[in-house]
């Protein structure tokens, strides 16, 4: 049998039944509407009927594939091809075609007249950087060319001249006669961040505006490429990506997904000559500071510190009290240097400059050199266990910006001996030519010793252990066996360079 309820109790159950059901039938209308709106969005083909809230692939309005869209449509126009020309010479004698085949004409007429100039062509990239005809590329597109032709977009063709051409950043500056251009925006590469998604756009393998992405996948990259061509003072600062650079992407942009150019697309790593994974980009500050100094001085006026600088490691971090490595070490400083007179001193690590941190050479390298001589730079760095700030008026770079120097030593019997190098004692005139009073010469040095990685080199004169000056080699030999396997020394060394003799601090760890 059924109890019977109240009437009030009927009511009140049949009005919780109704609230239950609309508030489920809702929900569950909410959610698969949604569901199947971006399904939809994902998985159908948009039609030219479709409209732009259509096409968006959320209620957020996020649509990426309309960025990418976005970016390259206003930027692409700014990227023209370079096509450049140079004349080699060959000897006609040395020409198995023209044995081989036996053609009169190609012939030798005689011993004046066997040497023949023949067009080599190449193809690169630019980027307009100024309505007038002003464009930005890499030095290795135009340098030593007879000829330089520019293509727009727009198919137009003119004759280049260029204005300027720096090995040391791998950038030139080249103008056209041509008015009205659309130009490319420039970003601030010192805002960039790993993992950021960019745009490369170019002509490589004479595909011209071909377009390509991907990711920042490193910034400061040291990769080499400009000290490997003996250039004096090249500045290996890059923006490593994964967007697929090839020959001809040379010289054109690395965009953002602001559509701002934040790199000039320059090289690739590739045992084949051909995109393997990573390009590299150099960041727009640098290309900037370059261009204009090319504009305002007609050439590159880079600011000079005046320091050698070396990367840190852990037994320097060890021998200098840091909590880990960190920043750049300053082993010695160039004589009269910028840096010497501000009251920098050998031995001190920069941790940062005008407030970013630097941890690697090419980096404090890379900022210096987009600073004119006569500015103020700010370094913090770090000196027997404390952190001073130091205001550098940077002098002007006549033989460099800063080298990396690296060496190696040891040294023969007891701890010292385990060092891996062998010393003796050098002459009185040796001595004399060093304008030392004693000391121990390094004759030689053993591979893969503590001593090969610290930063001595054959013929350096050891003149000091931590702060006690060295009158030979038995002296030497005490100041190292005064301290424990593990335990860090510096040592004082002067050596000959170029320009006279230099003073290094090296540290190196005891076994």
């Amino acid at each position: 049998m059924f109890k019977r309820f109240s009437l009030p109790v009927v009511l009140g159950l049949i009005i919780i039944g109704i609230t239950v059901g609309v508030v489920m039938t809702s929900n569950f209308g909410i959610h698969s509407k949604a569901s199947a709106g971006q399904q939809t969005a994902f998985l159908s083909m948009p039609t030219e009927d479709d409209d732009d809230e259509q096409q968006n692939l959320n209620a957020g309005n996020f649509n990426p594939n309309r960025m990418f869209v976005n970016v390259v449509k206003n930027v692409r126009p700014t990227i023209v091809s370079i096509y450049t020309t140079k004349k080699i010479k060959i000897n006609r004698n040395n020409n198995p075609f023209y044995h081989f085949f036996g053609d009169p004409r190609m012939m030798p007429e005689d011993g004046n007249h066997n040497i023949e100039e023949i067009p080599q062509d190449g193809l690169g990239s630019g980027i307009i950087v100024r309505g007038d005809g002003l464009i930005l590329t890499n030095y290795h597109v135009i340098h030593d060319m007879d000829e330089l032709r520019v293509k727009l977009t727009d198919n137009r063709e003119f004759d280049a001249k260029v204005i300027g051409s720096d090995a040391s950043t791998e950038i030139a500056l080249i103008k056209i006669e041509a008015e009205n251009l659309p130009v490319a925006p420039l970003g601030d590469s010192g805002k960039l961040e790993i993992g950021e998604w960019v745009i490369a756009i170019g002509n490589p393998l004479q595909l011209t505006s071909t377009v390509t992405a991907g990711i920042v996948s490193a910034l400061s990259r040291d990769i080499n490429l400009i000290r490997d061509r003996n250039t004096p003072n090249g500045i290996d600062d890059f923006i490593q990506t994964d967007a697929a650079i090839n020959p001809g992407n040379s010289g054109g942009a690395l965009v953002n997904m602001n559509g701002e150019v934040i790199g000039v697309n320059t090289a690739i790593n590739s045992q084949t000559g051909y995109y393997m994974g990573y390009g590299f980009a150099v960041p727009i500050n640098i290309a900037r500071s370059v261009m204009q100094d090319f504009l305002d001085f007609g050439e590159v006026r880079r600011g000079y510190l005046g320091v050698f600088i070396e990367p840190m490691d852990a037994v320097k971090a060890k021998g200098l009290k840091l909590d880990k490595p960190r920043g750049v070490f300053i082993p010695g400083l160039a004589d009269n240097s910028a840096a010497e007179k501000a009251g920098v001193r050998e031995g001190d690590v920069v941790l940062e400059v005008d407030n970013k941190e630097v941890n690697q050479p090419n980096e404090l390298q890379a900022y210096v050199g987009t600073k004119n001589p006569g500015e103020k730079v700010t370094l913090k760095v770090w000196r027997e266990g404390k952190i001073k700030e130091i205001t550098v008026t940077l002098g002007a770079m006549d033989s460099g910006l800063a080298s990396n120097e690296t060496g190696s030593t040891r040294t023969e019997s007891s701890r010292a001996g385990k060092l891996g190098m062998r010393v003796g004692e050098p002459g009185a005139a040796e001595l004399e030519s060093f304008e030392l009073r004693g000391g121990v010469k390094v004759l030689s040095i053993e591979k893969r010793s503590k001593a090969a990685s610290s930063g001595l080199m054959t013929g350096d004169i050891i003149f000091q252990v931590n702060a006690n000056l060295l009158s030979g080699v038995a002296d030497f030999r005490t100041e190292i066996d005064r301290y424990n396997s593990g335990e860090v020394v510096n040592l004082r060394v002067r050596r000959q360079a170029n320009n006279g003799l230099m003073d290094r601090l090296v540290f190196i760890e005891l076994p």
